[in-house]
């Protein structure tokens, strides 16, 4: 796409306007909301068209012009950064497969209850508590 002309006439800015709007890739909606903006449909008609209220209208007409700026930001120069830390997805993997892990040992017990069938231990790979003098117990 071209850059608009820079002229102080409508009148270009209005042919230009129009290039855009006749573009094959553009819905009908938003056909119609580029009309509306730039006068040549009246903000009532193109409500109708739409199927919406004036109030939704503006609505929308504030989050395209909002995301109009926000496209003008500035920004860094090049390509973002990469992740140069290489545990970083493994470290998140590992955290997941631990989440899905309780929730299966869970499941697991569930079932176990609802079969009538003994608790045969704790997770494999865990210590067992031991009793120590006193009642209390050791973590170890």
């Amino acid at each position: 796409m071209r850059a608009p002309p820079r002229t102080r006439g409508g009148a270009l800015l209005y042919l230009y306007m129009r290039e855009i709007w006749t573009r094959k890739d553009l819905t009908e909606r938003s056909r119609l909301f580029l009309a509306a903006s730039v006068g040549e449909l009246s903000v009532t008609e193109a409500c109708q068209k739409l199927g919406i209220t004036r109030q939704r209208y503006y609505e929308l007409e504030d989050r395209a012009v909002a995301g109009f700026f926000e496209a003008l930001a500035p920004r860094k120069a090049g390509r973002p950064k990469k992740n140069t830390d290489p545990t970083t997805e493994i470290r998140s993997e590992l955290e997941e497969l631990r989440r899905e892990n309780k929730k299966l040992w869970l499941y697991i017990k569930v079932l176990q209850k609802l079969a009538g069938i003994a608790d045969r231990g704790k997770k494999p790979g865990r210590p067992q508590k031991t009793a120590r003098r006193g009642g209390q117990t050791d973590d170890r």
